[in-house]
């Protein structure tokens, strides 16, 4: 049995470990952020493609507003600042796994090496899905604008609202990672997850209707129905990972 100060010790040099790599972690999101700073007009316009390419094509002639003298600084500050942690993300998942590692078995290891790369390419996904479907959503609300009304919307909110369903799609497509997670500490089962397949379509659908920023059914649907499937594909992604006995 090991002594109480060589589990102090232990202890103390396991968070002296975390704290080099939440270091670490910072110092990557910074110079991610540093980095997006420069390529912040390529930013921007991928984000403002959308909203301006659809009002285009409605024959909108109009621009963004912006009311304080600040608002542009802090809107750069903000996008290059989230950019950043998209871009660090795959260096910050790296120092996760690295202190997370040492506690795990070889057989543990295995299943879960894969599971770092697989949320990436399933952010990725779900972004890129969004991205898609953003100026379907961004005709429905359109629609709504009267006919002797001007619509010039204002800067910040706008970006604010893409980077939210931006973000509520990618994080939706990380469902696989929650459920193999849940399934590897014995909490559900791929037995579970298949009884209640129903129930668990109708809280995917609510779900999704919840994280969607829009109020549209479409932008609604278009995340819900991946979701389904993505909880499908999870049963078989749960059996694989979920203690054998």
């Amino acid at each position: 049995m090991a002594k109480p100060e060589d589990r102090q010790a232990e202890l103390v040099e396991h968070l002296a470990e975390l704290r080099t790599r939440l270091v670490r972690s910072a110092i990557y999101t910074t110079a991610g952020t540093a980095i997006c700073w420069f390529f912040y007009r390529r930013i921007f316009a991928f984000l403002t493609a959308p909203v301006i390419d659809t009002l285009k094509r409605q024959h909108i002639q109009t621009g963004f507003q912006m009311t304080g003298l600040a608002e542009g600084f802090m809107l750069q500050l903000q996008i290059c600042l989230v950019s950043g942690l998209i871009v660090a993300a795959p260096l910050v998942t790296l120092e996760a796994w690295g202190f997370i590692a040492p506690a795990l078995t070889r057989e543990e290891k295995k299943p879960i090496r894969w599971i770092a790369p697989l949320s990436v390419l399933l952010f990725v996904m779900g972004v890129s899905l969004c991205y898609y479907i953003l100026p379907v959503a961004i005709r429905w609300f359109v629609s709504y604008v009267p006919p002797n009304a001007e619509f010039r919307p204002f800067i910040s909110q706008n970006l604010l609202f893409i980077v939210k369903m931006l973000f509520a799609f990618g994080l939706a497509f990380e469902m696989p990672i929650v459920l193999m997670f849940l399934g590897k500490l014995g909490i559900i089962n791929s037995r579970l997850m298949k009884k209640y397949w129903r129930q668990a379509v109708l809280l995917t659908a609510v779900g999704a209707a919840i994280a969607t920023p829009s109020s549209d059914a479409f932008s609604m649907l278009m995340l819900a129905v991946p979701m389904c499937i993505l909880y499908v594909l999870s049963i078989y992604l749960v059996r694989i990972i979920e203690p054998k006995g």
